[in-house]
């Protein structure tokens, strides 16, 4: 039956009457028509209607697209989630996979002589329009005829036009369903067209197909429903709402039992009346499956990274011209949608996340893992699971705004590492450089500093002045070259804000930008594009475009390879240290906080993953306090620093990540930092400010000392 079961004739008896008899003139004469192919031509306009589209059936009767479940799966062909739209909650199935008990119930109840008529019950039609003339509304169609009327309906969609068009009374629907009908009947066997039916037929709840049907309200799969169990299925069809057996238990029993009954009749006798009635003695034994559609239902942190999927497939052209066009593909179903996600990566980043940080402290924290070389999205996780629960969110942590996330976070001093590269192009030596007697928050941020010491221990001053002979355009660059910009992970939003405090990470990325970037320095400076798609298959088999891996070399290996020369003493030897104490393998990378504590990072990568862990207020407003004497994860913490929370995630997460695999060695030589400078060296004008300051940018901290002295507030460091 169809969704929206077509509404009787209303009026008077003598107007029912004049409609009746007028509508049976013009049967007859169609179908006399019909019967004798080619079609001949004949008077009338119901009769050219339904000549017009009689030998020529549309393509969406002959092998209707019909919306059904994608899944979204891992890597290792897990699924992550099971999705799918308006009229989608529907599986497949071929036909020796129903059970016949299915089939016979049906044919029982909706079509006694489906094996006899040619898609026509020319009995049961006059029946029914005789019964209809007389004021007693009957049902005459057969289940080509419903076939037909459903796919309609199913093609109409929401398109109310189209919809009254495929439901109404008028003459000339009911030519051309009878039509089609015929048609159908010539083109497919009686046992494709019952699989057809089944497939297609609308349930309740949103649930079309017996497969899915036998799930929701059984647990089982179509070929295993029992008498009963199809009994009780087949007889939703007259009304699903009404005769859900869920919601409605005694009225889908009564409906059952009709069914069993029609099956027991002699015209059809797919049952004895002794088998019957005790099947009807049998309760409904109903086994209720959840309806979980949509990433909201994966497991964990794996929801946002199925969120991401789904909005890349949303956002890209390839999949429709217009976001409408994209969001029918998506919809419509019957996808196979692989990713770049690893399972094992997934559970260790989301593990190591909220072990440190619990779902419902003051700040969130979010985790991002890429294979460099690739861009590959291997694990994105975070302490807030998806909802809108106490220590929920349904914002991604880790990502831009299309992809459902926000506007990112101040880097902090991740972003030093775009000026010590500058620095190299320039000619400037990682242990030949200015140095002087700056003042900072820690002691080992004090005395002599070469390039490399001041980038382990993550010294203010240095930098600034170090970007001082730099300029900003050129760490900028380097920037952009490593994909970053604002608003977007993959290097197509705005241009990165060439401010005086570049070098103390002002700007605001995300998590997947900042893994990303440093995946780009463990690939010798080829940068790529972040994915988190590997295929597209729908159910024929067709496989769909997906976006290529876009990989290039952007920044000069001898760059990227000093820079991460200097990057394996932060945590061997610098403000990342912490690392060790859960990661032994070769690892580089920078800590960075950013100004008033708002929030805290650790970049790193070793050479075959490279991830990024952010700790912060989710959404920072002007007077907040920084992560300052407060409890995270159950730890308490007088001053929260890259070094000693975002690290030490770092650190867990990569180890269980990378666990039972063999770890390269970096192909780079590491390079010696703590040689002190000569010291009648005379420190550089400006290079000695006041002690870092708070919001203010230094303004409340000592003298600003010089050029550049004005940033030197910005904590930026650890």
């Amino acid at each position: 039956m169809a969704s929206h079961p077509p509404r009787p004739f209303r009026g008077s008896g003598p107007l029912r009457a004049l409609f009746g008899l007028l509508l049976v003139g013009a049967l007859a004469g169609v179908l006399v028509a019909g019967m004798a192919l080619p079609f001949v031509g004949t008077a009338g306009l119901a009769a050219k209607s339904a000549s017009d589209h009689f030998e020529d059936i549309p393509d969406d009767l002959k092998t209707p697209d019909l919306p059904q479940r994608s899944q979204i799966l891992a890597a290792d062909g897990s699924v992550i989630a099971t999705v799918w739209g308006d009229f989608g909650n529907r599986v497949i199935v071929p036909f020796d996979a129903i059970s016949p008990n299915v089939w016979q119930a049906l044919v029982a109840t909706e079509d006694s002589r489906f094996f006899e008529h040619g898609g026509i019950d020319l009995k049961g039609t006059f029946r029914a329009f005789f019964a209809d003339i007389s004021g007693a509304n009957q049902g005459g169609s057969s289940i080509s005829q419903q076939l037909v009327k459903n796919i309609l309906v199913l093609e109409a969609g929401n398109d109310k036009a189209r919809y009254a068009d495929a439901t109404g009374d008028s003459l000339a629907r009911k030519v051309r369903e009878l039509k089609y009908a015929i048609a159908i009947e010539k083109k497919f066997s009686k046992n494709e067209i019952l699989e057809r039916y089944l497939n297609l037929v609308p349930f309740a709840e949103n649930v079309s197909g017996i497969e899915a049907a036998a799930d929701r309200w059984f647990g089982v799969h179509a070929g295993q429903l029992t008498v009963p169990q199809a009994a009780t299925l087949i007889g939703m069809l007259k009304n699903p709402v009404a005769y859900d057996p869920a919601k409605h238990p005694q009225a889908a029993t009564d409906r059952r039992d009709t069914v069993l009954d029609r099956m027991a009749d002699p015209t059809v006798h797919y049952l004895t009346q002794q088998q019957a009635d005790a099947f009807k003695k049998q309760p409904l034994a109903l086994n209720v499956q959840p309806q979980r559609s949509g990433c909201i239902y994966a497991a964990g942190s794996s929801a946002f990274f199925c969120e991401y999927v789904e909005q890349e497939i949303l956002n890209n052209p390839i999949y429709g011209k217009t976001k409408a066009e994209r969001a029918t593909f998506f919809n419509r179903g019957g996808l196979t949608i692989r990713t770049t996600m690893d399972p094992k990566m997934e559970k260790a980043a989301e593990t190591a996340i909220k072990h440190n940080v619990a779902a419902t402290d003051i700040p969130g924290a979010a985790i991002a893992m890429i294979e460099p070389g690739t861009g590959r999205i291997k694990a994105m996780a975070q302490s807030r699971d998806m909802g809108t629960g106490a220590g929920q969110t349904y914002l991604n942590l880790a990502a831009d705004p299309s992809h459902g996330g926000g506007n990112g976070y101040q880097a902090g001093s991740t972003f030093k590492s775009f000026v010590a590269m500058a620095a190299l192009e320039k000619g400037l030596t990682p242990t030949r450089d200015p140095t002087w007697q700056p003042t900072d928050e820690l002691e080992q941020e004090s005395g002599p500093q070469t390039m490399t010491s001041a980038l382990w221990h993550s010294v203010n001053n240095y930098f600034i002045k170090l970007q001082e002979q730099t300029g900003l355009c050129e760490p900028a660059k380097l920037a952009a070259a490593a994909g970053l910009t604002i608003d977007s992970d993959n290097g197509n939003g705005k241009p990165l804000q060439q401010l005086g405090s570049f070098t103390l990470g002002t700007n605001q990325v995300t998590p997947i930008a900042m893994a990303n970037a440093y995946a780009t320095f463990a690939a010798h400076g080829v940068y790529c594009k972040p994915t988190a798609l590997t295929s597209i298959t729908d159910t024929a088999g067709k496989q769909y475009p997906v976006t290529t891996p876009d990989c290039h070399q952007t920044i000069n290996p001898a760059l990227t390879d000093q820079l991460t020369g200097m990057l394996r003493g932060v945590v061997d030897k610098g403000t990342a240290q912490s690392i060790r104490q859960s990661f032994s393998g070769p690892a580089a990378g920078k800590t960075g906080t950013n100004d008033s504590r708002l929030m805290t990072w650790f970049d790193g990568y070793t050479p075959n993953l490279a991830a990024a862990v952010w700790v912060g207020i989710v959404s920072p407003k002007p007077n907040d306090k920084g992560l300052v004497n407060m409890k995270i994860g159950g730890k308490s913490y007088d001053k929260v620093c890259g070094g000693c929370l975002a690290a030490p995630i770092w650190g867990q997460a990569v180890n269980a990540a990378l666990a039972g695999t063999t770890v390269p060695d970096f192909s780079v030589p590491e390079l010696p930092g703590d040689i002190p400078a000569p010291t009648n060296q005379t420190p550089p004008p400006g290079a000695t400010g006041g002690p870092a300051g708070g919001q203010n940018g230094g303004q409340n901290g000592g003298p600003a000392g010089g050029p550049g002295g004005f940033i030197g507030g910005f904590i930026g460091g650890q």
